[in-house]
């Protein structure tokens, strides 16, 4: 085959991987917005307080959607060519962000989410990322955890990283498929539910570019633990 051929079958393949991950991405905050807009169409005996949380969370994503598409054309989130810009966050303010935005699908599917966070403490990764590749691992676990079911998450340090540790009492992923499951496009063998492979691999990308490291193992719910551990900032 032409050099000009393979050169832009490649240059395709890029741009179809660029779309499929933006694609899938934008449909996060969209889905949290979305789920609080209709809980509070659907309930009309909130309380003011809870109406207020609901709104400042549907306009906290809103805010977070609008920065994700100003930013897109400025690299794709699977590039991992350079390092990303020095940034810190709140740690566990940025935790309790994540468990707001998937909360409509958790009492969709009927899931408890339980948290432990650490003392405030800063992570060296800007908070949009952070909430990106979380919100990934966390809407994973209530996706393909059971029905009205747990997710957890433990927040700890462990040396100098700051760690969050997903676990939920779905059917777990196979020793075998574990390190795979990172790969752009991988789904394992015996996923319940469709999907396109990307959240994962958009997940390792984010936090090695931050320095950091994420992994999968067996939970002790019963299902799948996912790891994320981030560097921690010291002043």
């Amino acid at each position: 085959m032409p050099r000009i051929a393979v050169e832009r079958r490649a240059r395709d393949r890029e741009r179809q991987a660029l779309f499929a991950t933006v694609g899938h991405e934008l449909r996060t905050p969209l889905t949290s917005i979305r789920g609080y807009i209709e809980t509070l169409l659907d309930d009309g005996e909130l309380d003011v307080p809870t109406t207020r949380r609901f709104l400042e969370t549907a306009r906290r994503e809103a805010l977070r959607l609008g920065r994700m598409v100003e930013g897109m054309l400025e690299f794709s989130m699977l590039d991992l060519s350079a390092p990303g810009r020095p940034a810190r966050c709140d740690f566990a303010e940025h935790v309790r962000a994540t468990i707001d935005a998937v909360l409509p699908l958790a009492r969709h599917r009927g899931v408890a989410i339980r948290a432990r966070l650490v003392r405030p403490a800063l992570a060296r990764i800007d908070g949009d990322s952070l909430i990106h590749a979380l919100l990934n691992v966390v809407e994973n676990a209530v996706k393909h955890g059971r029905e009205r079911g747990n997710v957890t998450i433990d927040c700890a340090r462990e040396d100098s990283f700051l760690c969050a540790i997903v676990d939920d009492d779905g059917p777990g992923i196979a020793p075998s498929e574990r390190d795979a499951i990172f790969g752009m496009g991988f789904r394992g063998g015996g996923a319940p539910r469709p999907g396109n492979g990307i959240g994962l691999a958009v997940v390792k990308a984010i936090v090695t570019r931050a320095g950091g490291e994420v992994c999968a193992d067996a939970s002790p719910l019963g299902g799948a633990r996912f790891v994320l551990r981030l560097p921690e900032v010291f002043e």
